[in-house]
């Protein structure tokens, strides 16, 4: 039940004692339409002296007339006002007394407050306590649900006697809600609310009876029987209680704003001003946006290029500027609600919130719609008609009313009988919009699916009843399916925003795409591959690389430069990401550089500087190395694959070591960028060899999908192949580009499976795409890309997984590295080994193992699910 002002109110301990009860004697005289006390001097008996109020009762029991001597004492003038008329015509009482009782009490105006049950305030406590009890013990199986019909049937004649009696007590011309008589604390005003939040908490406590009790019960009470027409009264009793209040009290308040200005101008004042700025700035707003938002929308396909994202962007302020009255109106109604609460009614300004919202809501969506139908005649609905139109928007209107009748029953009577009727009434009016609807549509919901590749081949027998009751229970069933494709589409469309939503798309379709293509699978198994020319273009060249990735850290490395750092940084990513290439583009930047590239022997580094640097001697030392850099001007070294300097044996760390001592030693003469693997350089890290070595680190990260896309394209057109897609079948939630064509959604939906797999490794997706395409009569078509069968490494043992996980750390081991570092037999680690190479896992380079670059991604992915490599 909502009140004037709650937060002002006081709370249920604070409420005003109930007025004495009646005699039977004065409700014969209201029954003979005799003049009555006022509630407020009724009330004010309870601010009497114990003797008065002693003396009072005993002479009501006596059926004494007396009165006090005395007009000035209160406790005369209350005994006075309770006598007979002929005796209070003779009396002299207070001129505003007389007027209370001559002009603001009409003869339906009296209300019988003596009544017993309405008196008695411990009622919806006793009833609370009753109901916890009740439901405690409900929960201990000591007592059945149903006991709650008998607690609610006693409880139900005391909720509709108070809701009753409080509303022909509201009705009274003389009851004052005025905001200014709660303010004064005025004993009437809230002995009133008093009972206007007791009966609230009742309904309240109804509610949860009926949340409580059996399904058979709350049935009867929401139905439309002689019981649920008795609880529908109920609630229309309580609902006119509310209105009542909420009107008058409106009407009293908005009088009163004069009177509330003198008495304190500075909120009404600010109130106003509040609203001349909401209407100054709509007016703005309205004004500017009949010519703003056309030419906002001009500006931005005013610039070139159109990209798709400007396309949208312009497309997008169209839509807005042809549906943005509801909205407006929406934004600034409820601005005025809220910063112009002059009347301080909180359920006045929920109720005009509400329907605000959902009539303006209503508006747009039933505006948008209209205007998405005419712009869509031009192209995706050039073939909607005018009923299916009119389908969708009765659709929008009902869905508006709906959740407008629905919101503001639960605002003045929650769940109850009206709310289940008006649930009913709307399933009902439902049913001929849905007819309605199905019989516009299903043409097309069957012609979508019939064009849907991905149908199941069950649906489409089921599909083939298209008429008759049958008929339409299929259109039901193809509209479901079309909602679904739609929804699916759409949700992977949004995911695929994201690069980690586009890899999950492709991982989820890849089965499907199998399955799609088993024709065109077994096709190219006896077609040629591309040539190891072409092959070796698509996987190697550097002469078509992607710069706009690197760009970030190298403008790193060169601003170091350029602020004289002679420090160390680290350079980490996954083996195929381009660090090799990273550094000869540091070269090509600034050519007085010095690139190294390391093995598992220090030596051979040492090797490689004597000789770049011209050095003559054979037993090279620093002072060399510096003598040398000093005449060629090098400031930058740059070293690649420093990771193999660390070796999985148990004196493993001596080469990096000696390397770190041999940096130490050439200090302050240059800048050094040192590369290494992301899955050594955890270990190296947790070693604590490299603790403030480096004053910088950079990671390479995985590729984009435009950059793998434009790295391809590149690529291709350098090894002058142009692959041929359209015998591909892709899924079309694989595809969210806008191309017309068969061949260029394919090319994208394989561009994106490719980018997928590899999880953004350059390295990867090239050498996928190479062995993607097959050479067919002079021409070059594509196919599915081929991943290894996880099955074969799921099946190993514990030993072979660590043996691999040993080789993906380092990098590069051989046989005794791995025993010495796993600690296991030489037997157990060369039969890992030899079950490694038989599948292709494994091969051997200057002697030493590493992960195959078919087997890489499906390698370090098993065992970082298994825990045993760093995700």
């Amino acid at each position: 039940m909502p009140s004037v002002s709650a937060e002002q109110q006081p709370d249920k301990s604070e409420q005003s004692q109930p007025a004495a009860e009646q005699t039977t004697e004065q409700k014969s005289q209201q029954k003979s339409k005799q003049p009555a006390p006022s509630d407020k001097a009724k009330t004010a008996e309870t601010d009497q002296d114990s003797n008065a109020k002693t003396q009072q009762a005993n002479d009501e029991d006596k059926g004494a007339n007396d009165k006090a001597v005395d007009a000035d004492d209160s406790d005369a003038k209350q005994s006075d006002s309770k006598q007979k008329n002929s005796e209070a015509d003779e009396s002299e009482q207070d001129s505003s007394a007389l007027e209370t009782l001559d002009t603001d009490i009409d003869d339906n105006d009296i209300v019988d407050t003596g009544d017993a049950n309405y008196l008695e305030d411990d009622l919806l406590q006793q009833f609370e306590t009753e109901f916890d009890e009740l439901k405690g013990k409900i929960i201990d199986l000591s007592r059945s649900v149903d006991d709650y019909e008998e607690l609610y049937a006693r409880m139900r004649p005391v909720i509709e006697e108070k809701t009753q009696l409080l509303y022909e007590r509201v009705s009274a011309k003389h009851v004052d809600l005025r905001l200014m008589t709660q303010l004064e604390n005025d004993s009437e005003y809230q002995e009133l609310f008093a009972r206007v939040r007791e009966i609230r908490n009742f309904y309240l406590l109804r509610q949860q009876i009926f949340n409580e009790a059996s399904d058979e019960f709350k049935s009867l009470l929401t139905s439309t029987k002689l019981n649920g027409v008795t609880e529908a009264k109920l609630e229309l009793s309580y609902l006119r209680l509310q209105l009542v209040i909420i009107i008058r009290g409106t009407f009293q308040r908005v009088f009163e704003v004069p009177a509330r200005f003198a008495a304190a101008p500075l909120d009404i004042f600010m109130n106003l001003v509040m609203l001349i700025v909401g209407i100054i700035l709509f007016r703005t707003w309205r004004n500017w946006a009949k010519e703003g938002l056309s030419q906002w929308r001009q500006k931005i396909l005013a610039v070139r290029p159109r990209t798709s994202g400007k396309i949208k962007a312009a497309r997008a302020v169209w839509y807005f500027e042809h549906t943005r009255s509801p909205l407006e109106w929406l934004i600034f109604i409820n601005y005025m609600l809220r910063s112009a609460d002059i009347l301080q009614i909180p359920m006045v300004i929920e109720v005009l919130t509400t329907i605000t919202f959902w009539v303006c809501v209503t508006f747009f969506a039933f505006s948008f719609l209209s205007k998405v139908i005419e712009r869509g005649k031009q192209n995706l609905l050039r073939n909607i008609t005018r009923a299916q139109s009119l389908s969708l928007k009765v659709a929008v209107w009902w869905v508006g009313w709906y959740k407008l009748s629905i919101e503001l029953a639960e605002i003045f009577i929650a769940h109850g009988t009206i709310l289940s009727w008006l649930f009913t009434a709307f399933l009902w009016l439902l049913l001929p919009v849905y007819i309605f609807f199905i019989q516009q549509w299903r043409d097309d919901c069957f012609t979508y699916m019939d064009q849907e590749r991905d149908t199941p081949e069950f649906i489409t027998k089921l599909l083939k009843s298209r008429t008759g009751l049958k008929g339409f229970a299929m259109a039901n069933l193809a509209l479901a399916m079309v909602l679904y494709y739609v929804i699916t589409k759409g949700f992977l469309g949004l995911i695929s925003k994201v690069e980690s939503g586009r890899r999950i798309t492709a991982e989820i379709y890849r089965k499907k795409l199998l399955s799609d293509n088993s024709e065109l699978l077994e096709k190219s198994k006896s077609l040629a591959n591309l040539s190891p020319e072409q092959s070796d273009i698509l996987i190697e060249s550097e002469e078509t690389y992607v710069a706009s990735v690197l760009e970030e850290p190298i403008e790193k490395v060169m601003t170091m430069l350029e602020q004289n750092e002679r420090s160390h940084i680290a350079v980490t990513g996954e083996r195929g990401m381009g660090k090799t290439f990273f550094l000869h583009s540091l070269q090509k930047k600034h050519p007085n550089a010095l690139i190294l590239r390391c093995s598992e022997d220090f030596g051979e580094i040492i090797e490689q500087v004597r000789e770049q640097l011209e050095i003559e001697n054979e037993n090279v030392k620093a002072g060399d190395i510096i003598k040398a850099l000093e005449e060629k001007q090098i400031d930058l070294v740059l070293m690649d694959n420093c990771h193999r300097l660390l070796t999985p044996e148990a004196s493993g760390q001596r080469e990096i070591r000696r390397l770190y001592g041999w940096i130490n030693e050439l200090k302050g003469m240059c800048l050094w960028v040192l590369t290494f693997d992301n899955s050594s350089w955890p270990l190296l890290s947790a070693l604590g060899i490299a603790t403030g070595f480096y004053s910088a680190t950079i990671e390479l990260r995985p590729w984009s999908e435009e950059q793998i896309i434009e790295l391809f394209d590149r690529r291709c057109k350098e090894a002058n192949i142009e692959v041929d897609y359209s015998q591909l079948i892709i899924p079309r939630q694989l595809v969210d580009v806008e191309d017309e064509t068969i061949e260029g959604r394919n090319k994208s939906g394989i561009y994106r499976i490719i980018w997928g797999y590899a999880e953004g490794n350059p390295a990867i997706a090239c050498r996928t795409l190479a062995a993607s395409i097959n050479v067919e009569k002079g021409g070059y078509l594509a196919q599915l890309p081929a991943y290894p069968d996880n099955k074969i490494i799921e099946s190993f043992d514990i030993n072979t997984l660590l043996v691999l996980r040993t080789i993906c750390q380092f990098g590069r081991c051989n046989t005794n590295d791995i025993v010495n570092n796993l600690r296991l037999h030489g037997l157990i680690v060369n039969s890992a080994l030899s079950a490694s190479v038989a599948q292709d896992i494994l091969e051997q380079v200057s002697g030493r193992y590493q992960i195959t670059w078919l087997w890489f991604r499906p390698v370090s992915k098993y065992l970082a699910r298994q825990n045993l490599l760093p995700r």
